[in-house]
């Protein structure tokens, strides 16, 4: 629209400089033909302009979409790996459950020389924090230390299995013990029979406090 108000001015400039030159009727009939054909060229030059500007607004338009796009997506990745991460870490604070498919000592530092916190009986369910090393890093009844991973495992099952084991070799460790026990007294005075008998009931109710405690320590 500016070029054709331009053109406009330029032709009437024109006209009325060659209307008072000439002063005829053929002056004012050329200026107003210069007149109508730059009107026309204008006119003409108007929508391929207007056409240009429009092509170019929708190129910036999807430039800016796309661009919008593509940081929507960025954030979106940013905003899953953020997630992600806390949830690593909120697992690795609370630590995961372990079960114990052998009667573990439980140590104040990571080896087998420490201190002795506390005990953990054959198919005990217990938190571990840190797998890393021979020795786990574990929680079991309240009580912070470490026990060695080996006879940790994930499957329930698995220290079930060990438990049931770990009983019926008890059982046949009390039987073949007293059978014996019987043999030696068959000869022997009732005091002897009598003593025998309570030193083989001594041993196996600290067999069967071994069984509770979980059998064997690490």
């Amino acid at each position: 629209m500016k070029k054709i108000r331009n053109a406009i001015i330029v032709v009437l400039a024109l006209s009325l400089v060659l209307g008072g030159c000439s002063g005829g009727t053929a002056a004012e009939t050329t200026a107003a033909q210069t007149t109508e054909a730059a009107v026309t060229e204008a006119q003409t030059e108007a929508p391929e302009t207007e056409a240009a500007e429009t092509e170019a607004a929708a190129e910036t338009m999807a430039a800016a979409e796309e661009t919008a796009a593509a940081e929507t997506t960025a954030a979106a990745e940013t905003a899953a790996a953020a997630e992600t991460t806390a949830a690593a870490e909120t697992t690795a604070a609370a630590g995961k459950t372990m079960y114990s498919t052998w009667g573990l000592a439980m140590r104040k530092e990571a080896n087998k020389e420490s201190e002795q916190v506390g005990s953990i009986p054959v198919n005990s369910e217990l938190t571990v924090f840190d797998t890393s090393g021979e020795y786990y890093e574990v929680e079991f009844n309240g009580v912070h230390g470490y026990a060695l991973g080996k006879y940790l495992t994930e499957d329930a099952e698995e220290a079930k299995a060990a438990y049931e084991e770990s009983v019926a070799q008890e059982k046949a460790e009390k039987k073949s013990s007293s059978g014996n026990s019987s043999k030696k007294s068959s000869g022997s005075s009732a005091k002897k029979k009598s003593s025998d008998k309570k030193k083989s009931s001594d041993k196996k109710e600290k067999k069967d406090k071994e069984c509770l405690n979980g059998g064997i320590l690490n």
